[in-house]
């Protein structure tokens, strides 16, 4: 008798369950309305990607922004764009940058180029793009203690920017570290010493490049950071390894530098405009579309459009990991 009232009741309400439902879904389907959302066409921004060092040329890349549902294959078109107009003063004197395009460059040059970009040369040769730099300009070359100011202009977008090449901080010391935690006795990571100034405001960013193995210096997340905590005093930092994009690491490898890696360590002051865009951007891109990552407003130091200019301060120093 248990047994057949309580299935009776497990049948009820399992009726009652379905038939709630069921209205609720009704009730639901008739307040559901179909909203067409019509997105304006915003105006296209250029986008820039420029450096100029202590000691070397300036070196710029563009390209332009494209409409968030424009077609996937048009995109190459706003890469890398050729025929602008690119200028950078020097103590208020203007110079025109040359404009250097992979599609003119014969395949030895462009193996010597593809090398040092960590590109397959085959693919620059297919897709083709250019860049704005100085080849026989001596005042191009950075000097410290200058600001030097950007202006393109690329069909009817025009854009302007100014960055300084700070007085240079040197490294104090670097050193290979193997810590008690690493998979092997064999991998580490490196440290470096500095001594920041004690005027309140300086800047830096960190990058390395492994000898024979790293096309290009490579800089982690987290690379800038200024002297809000440690102004005037000597500061010791660490850094684990950061892989070139789309490389794939032997098992245990990742994150660490091993014995008998020769690590050329670049460590370079920056301008507050430049920190500001780079730490903006390194937030952005560490939270990689976490939606409980709080939100930030990528920064640009670029007026009329998008990217960064920035002048290096550099100092280098070569590490033996023994």
């Amino acid at each position: 008798m248990f047994t057949s009232r309580f299935s009776s009741y497990s049948f009820s309400a399992l009726l009652l369950s379905i038939l709630l439902l069921s209205g609720l879904s009704i009730v639901l389907e008739g307040c559901t309305k179909i909203v067409d959302v019509e997105l304006p066409d915003s105006e296209p921004l250029l986008v820039v990607e420029g450096t100029i060092r202590n000691g070397d040329t300036p070196i710029v890349f563009l390209s332009k922004t494209q409409g968030y549902f424009d077609p996937v294959g048009e995109l190459s078109e706003s890469l890398f764009l050729g025929g602008a107009e690119v200028t950078v003063s020097a103590n208020g004197v203007p110079y025109l940058l040359d404009e250097i395009c992979t599609q003119d460059l014969s395949p030895d040059i462009l193996e010597v180029l593809g090398t040092s970009l960590g590109i397959d040369p085959q693919v620059l040769a297919d897709n083709p793009f250019c860049a704005y730099t100085s080849f026989d300009e001596p005042a191009l070359i950075g000097v410290h203690g200058v600001t030097y100011d950007l202006h393109i202009l690329y069909d009817t977008l025009e854009v302007t920017s100014s960055s300084k090449i700070e007085n240079i901080v040197t490294i104090d010391s670097t050193a290979f570290v193997i810590p008690t935690t690493a998979p092997s006795d064999s991998m580490g990571f490196i440290s470096t010493s500095y001594t920041d100034p004690d005027t309140l405001g300086n800047c830096y960013r960190w990058a390395s490049r492994r000898v024979g193995v790293d096309p290009s210096f490579i800089y982690p997340l987290g690379s800038a950071w200024d002297d809000s905590f440690g102004n005037g005093t000597p500061l010791t930092f660490t850094f684990f390894r950061y892989a070139e994009d789309f490389s794939e690491e032997p098992e245990g490898e990742a994150g660490f530098w091993k014995t008998g890696d020769t690590v050329l360590v670049r460590f370079e002051s920056i301008d507050r405009s430049a920190f500001s865009a780079i730490m903006t951007f390194e937030a952005a891109a560490s939270s990689q579309g976490n939606p409980f990552a709080p939100p930030t407003n990528v920064k640009t130091n670029i007026e009329g459009g998008l990217g960064w200019w920035i002048a290096y301060s550099t100092s280098v120093d070569t590490v033996f990991c023994n």
